[in-house]
Formats: C-alpha cells, sequence, structure tokens
C-alpha cells in the first residue's frame, strides 16, 4: 500500500506539472502566441500594409515609432472603437455571413469549422483614448481577442484561448531643427502592459454553449487563467528631409519580459489580478521579442491631395540571423503602404503586408471619423505559409489636427 500511495503521489505531481507547462507559452503550443508584443495598428495602418516607420499619423504613434511624437500635433481621441473579425473569405463562402446577420448559430458554426491547423484568430475587440500635443503623449489601449489553435487538427477539433490585453502608454518626442530644410525627430515611449489569458478549450464546446443558460461565458467560468504585466519600451528616430522624405528606425519592445501567475478560475484571478498571494509554484515568466525596425517615407501636405508612401523593413535583426534567407523570408519582413488623402475627408489606402496585399478606406467627418480595412496576416513562420484575412471597421471620435 505504502508502494502504491508513493508512485500515485509522483503521478499526480507529474500530472500537475505538465497541466502547468501547458499554460505557458512555448515554441510549439497552444500559448506560443502569447509571447507577441502587444501592437494593436488601427485600421489605418493595416490599410496601409502595416507600414509606417517613418510617416506614423495619430494614434498608430503609440505602437509604431514614438519619434512622430515630435510633430507636436494635437490629437485627442475620446474614444476610438475597432472591431476585427477573421475568416472573412470563409464566412462569405459558406453563407455564415448571413445566418449571423439573421440570428442564426449557423454562423458561429460555420466560422470555428473554418478553423485551420496552427495558430490563427477569430476575432479582435478593441477600445483605446489617447492624447497628444507638445511633443507628450499619453494613450490607454484595451484589446479582447479569441484566438485559435489546432496542431495537425482544424474546424470543431481545434482549441480556442480567450485573451485580453491592457495598456497605458506615455511618450515623448523633441525636435531638432537642422539647416538647409532638415530635422530630426527623436521619441521615447514606455508602457505598462498588462495580460491575461485562459486555458484552450475546445471549439465545440463554445458552440454548445449557446444552448446552455449561461451561454457563452458559461465556458471561461471554470477556466483557469494566467496574467501579468510587463513594462517595455520604445526609442525611435526620425530624420525629416526636404521635398517631404523622411527615414527613419525604431528599436520596439526592449524590456519585454512578463511576469505571470497562474489562477485556478475567474474568482480568483479577480481577487488577486496580481497574484500577489500566489505561492511560488504558480508564478514564471517569459520574454516576447525586441524588434529593430527601418523605414522610408515621403508625404505631401495640401487642403486638396495629400499622397503619402511608406515602405518598412521588421525585425531587421531577425531577417539578418535567418539562414539560408530567400525571398519569401524577404518578403516576411516587408511592410509597403500608401495612402491618397482627397480634399481633407477622404482616404484611398493600400499596401503590402508580409506578401498580401491590404486594402483600405477612411472617413474623416470633422469630429468622427470612419476607417475600414481589409488585409491578410500572416501566423506562419514566413510568408505564404498561412495567411488569415480579416476584415477591420474603427470609429473615433475626437481631433486629429
Amino acid at each position: 500500500m505504502r508502494k502504491f500511495m508513493t508512485i500515485a503521489l509522483l503521478v499526480i505531481a507529474a500530472a500537475s506539472l505538465s497541466a502547468a507547462e501547458a499554460l505557458v507559452p512555448a515554441e510549439d503550443n497552444a500559448y506560443s502566441a502569447m509571447i507577441e508584443p502587444f501592437q494593436p495598428l488601427t485600421a489605418r495602418a493595416l490599410g496601409m500594409g502595416g507600414a509606417g516607420v517613418a510617416v506614423t499619423g495619430s494614434a498608430d504613434t503609440f505602437f509604431i515609432n514614438p519619434a512622430a511624437l515630435a510633430s507636436r500635433r494635437l490629437e485627442i481621441s475620446l474614444p476610438s472603437a475597432q472591431v476585427t473579425m477573421y475568416h472573412i473569405y470563409d464566412l462569405v463562402e459558406s453563407g455564415a455571413i448571413q445566418g449571423m446577420m439573421d440570428g442564426s448559430m449557423s454562423g458561429l458554426g460555420s466560422l470555428l469549422s473554418s478553423i485551420k491547423s496552427g495558430n490563427g484568430k477569430i476575432a479582435d475587440v478593441d477600445a483605446a483614448v489617447s492624447f497628444t500635443a507638445g511633443g507628450f503623449g499619453l494613450g490607454v489601449n484595451a484589446r479582447a481577442s479569441v484566438l485559435s489553435y489546432g496542431k495537425n487538427v482544424g474546424g470543431l477539433d481545434a482549441n480556442l484561448i480567450g485573451k485580453v490585453n491592457a495598456a497605458i502608454s506615455l511618450g515623448y518626442g523633441y525636435r531638432f531643427n537642422l539647416p538647409l530644410d532638415f530635422s530630426i525627430d527623436v521619441g521615447a515611449m514606455v508602457r505598462f502592459n498588462y495580460l491575461a489569458y485562459t486555458e484552450a478549450f475546445g471549439a465545440q464546446s463554445m458552440l454548445d454553449s449557446m444552448d446552455s443558460p449561461d451561454g457563452i461565458m458559461g465556458v471561461f467560468t471554470g477556466l483557469p487563467i494566467m496574467a501579468g504585466y510587463s513594462i517595455p519600451f520604445d526609442v525611435g528616430l526620425n530624420v525629416n528631409m526636404p521635398l517631404g522624405f523622411s527615414a527613419g528606425v525604431v528599436a520596439r519592445n526592449l524590456n519585454g519580459k512578463y511576469y505571470m501567475t497562474g489562477f485556478d478560475d475567474y474568482e480568483r484571478f479577480l481577487d488577486d489580478p496580481f497574484g500577489g498571494n500566489a505561492g511560488e509554484d504558480s508564478r514564471f515568466e517569459f520574454s516576447s521579442d525586441w524588434s529593430l525596425d527601418a523605414g522610408i517615407g515621403w508625404s505631401l501636405d495640401t487642403w486638396y491631395l495629400s499622397p503619402s508612401i511608406a515602405v518598412d523593413v521588421r525585425d531587421i535583426v531577425g531577417l539578418c540571423q535567418t539562414e539560408d534567407a530567400d525571398f519569401r523570408d524577404f518578403m516576411y519582413h516587408l511592410n509597403v503602404g500608401a495612402e491618397l488623402r482627397i480634399l481633407s475627408f477622404l482616404d484611398i489606402r493600400g499596401g503590402l503586408r508580409q506578401g498580401y496585399w491590404t486594402l483600405g478606406v477612411g472617413l474623416d467627418l470633422w469630429a468622427v471619423k470612419l476607417d475600414i480595412a481589409y488585409f491578410r496576416q500572416e501566423f506562419g513562420a514566413t510568408a505564404g505559409d498561412y495567411g488569415l484575412d480579416g476584415l477591420t471597421v474603427r470609429v473615433n471620435i475626437g481631433l486629429d489636427r
């Protein structure tokens, strides 16, 4: 009996350790997507292929290049709301969009059935407020996401993960004026970033929950939650040249280490969100990579036509460390975008992001702005591996001048 009890305790301990490790981000598991830095691009940036290191504007300044704060433009966003749905092509082909508009559960079933093997996404919901003036910038961003993961499986056999990010960003930029119409902008941004995500759960269970009294929230009630924080910072530099040309470089997500705590369920998480009373065995750390991005741009500002062009190479260090890098690897790190503003109220955008075309349009009605973007995002290791399409709609109430 003593031997049996000893073996049983060892098995239970091993199972507990395996369960804990399964919730920690690793290179090839359901939680590897948590390692990515938090960068909630707006519909404007998404429509321009994610490019803009040298020509960032308004709210994108907070997550692309803080050197743009040196322009000392006045921007107030109170607030902005953005919704992104993925698997758009699959939804249209299956007729799921019409079903979702009619309130039919077949729409949700078709959406979940379109999940493919590997990391992916179902939806993002963003809310933000921001203020920039005199070189200073203050922004608050929150994003709720549903991610998907299927290891060699897809559809309703895949897993889903609920994820929440929240960040408070504070930055400052300063311009050094030089002779011959040259200037140099430098800027820095520090943020407090909070991350929480659930244990993976089956896509089928979300579909089944629609028939239960608790609905979708019933799925999350008993799930373990991992939560913690990081304090990363960005530093950037732009060189402004005559005729609207510019060049920039930014180091993003420096000090991107997360200090995490595991909670058995959401009630314990709500009682102690920073894990102050948690034991050492429920704590862990992981680091999200920093990146060095560079870009060139050109823009011209008139009251009737204002064109902008941006070309970025993202994660230059990672590209240089890639062994036997080929054209696909280069495209994975390349973002190109263009925007044409007509009569100061209509924006038409296009771009190339990691080898995929992007499109966007914006309408500026002084205090209200509407932006829409259609794009593809690469979730694989290189360009062309697993591009998942998405549609983003953003509404912003505020002032941007």
